[in-house]
């Protein structure tokens, strides 16, 4: 299976995540390239477990019930882990390298009655936890360069079913035009569902794939709006030279909307839940 770097999917994958990571890295300042990258982001990823409108959750609640187990990898503020212990009785259990995201999970289970959810703080590729029912992956994958033990160990931990989801591009890949003007070269985004999917043919996994309704690009109030919001995407930091840059190209790459603006020829956002089952 060829890709536009050589090899099979796997090495396609793992070079294109090298590339992407060490573009990123280049430009970072250092107080993002160590700790707690997700400390200031945390609050956002929390959810009400009741909610209606996430087609993700409404595909996850059909899969389990009364006493099901279900290990979360990369769970975060259990967005997903909590709404599935409430709703339908699960026992899940989120594994996260995020002290940041586990902070929140307990503060979000600490609001609902009867929420069997625990948080174990550790990378997928070194935490020691029991097998479950159900292994849950909801878009992590895409910056996992070693990326097949990854997914054997999603495999060999579940009992009964493993599920991933995963965009079709990449999350960051909607403000990639936006890289150019900043830093002078074009922006390597991460694989996503397309490559995933290779990856596990590869792997000899065949998954059934539920894509879900799409939804619009984002748009923005105003260009100076847009600056704000994805200035921190493009790690622009303190850099006065970088916000001077973005600043001055930003209107070049916006285009009028209902409401808005947005990124010109972004495209629709399409994701997938991807699923198979364990021979037991």
């Amino acid at each position: 299976m060829s890709s536009e770097y050589g090899g099979s999917a796997i090495e396609a994958w793992r070079a294109r995540v090298a590339r992407h990571h060490a573009q990123s890295e280049s430009v970072m300042e250092a107080s993002l390239r160590e700790g707690d990258f997700w400390r200031n982001l945390a609050p956002m990823f929390r959810a009400d477990p009741y909610r209606e409108d996430d087609a993700v959750l409404n595909v996850l609640l059909e899969m389990v019930s009364e006493g099901t187990s279900v290990l979360d990898v990369g769970g975060g503020a259990g967005r997903f882990a909590i709404a599935l212990a409430v709703r339908q009785g699960a026992v899940t259990t989120v594994v996260d390298p995020s002290p940041s995201m586990l902070e929140q999970l307990e503060a979000s289970v600490s609001e609902v009655e009867g929420a069997k959810v625990t948080g174990v703080n550790a990378e997928w590729e070194s935490a020691k936890v029991e097998a479950a029912d159900l292994v849950l992956c909801s878009h992590v994958v895409y910056g996992v360069a070693d990326i097949r033990p990854f997914l054997q160990k999603l495999h060999d931990h579940a009992q009964k079913r493993v599920v991933l989801v995963s965009f079709v591009d990449s999350p960051q890949s909607g403000v990639a035009p936006l890289w150019e003007p900043v830093y002078g070269e074009e922006r390597i985004n991460l694989p996503a569902l397309p490559e995933l999917m290779n990856v596990l043919w590869e792997m000899g996994i065949f998954p059934s794939i539920n894509m879900l309704p799409p939804t619009g690009p984002q748009s923005f109030e105003s260009a100076e709006a847009a600056v704000e919001e994805v200035s921190g995407r493009l790690f622009i930091g303190s850099d006065s030279e970088r916000l001077e840059r973005l600043s001055g190209s930003i209107e070049g790459y916006l285009e009028a909307v209902d409401g808005g603006y947005r990124i010109k020829g972004a495209r629709t956002v399409r994701q997938g839940v991807v699923w198979w089952n364990v021979e037991g």
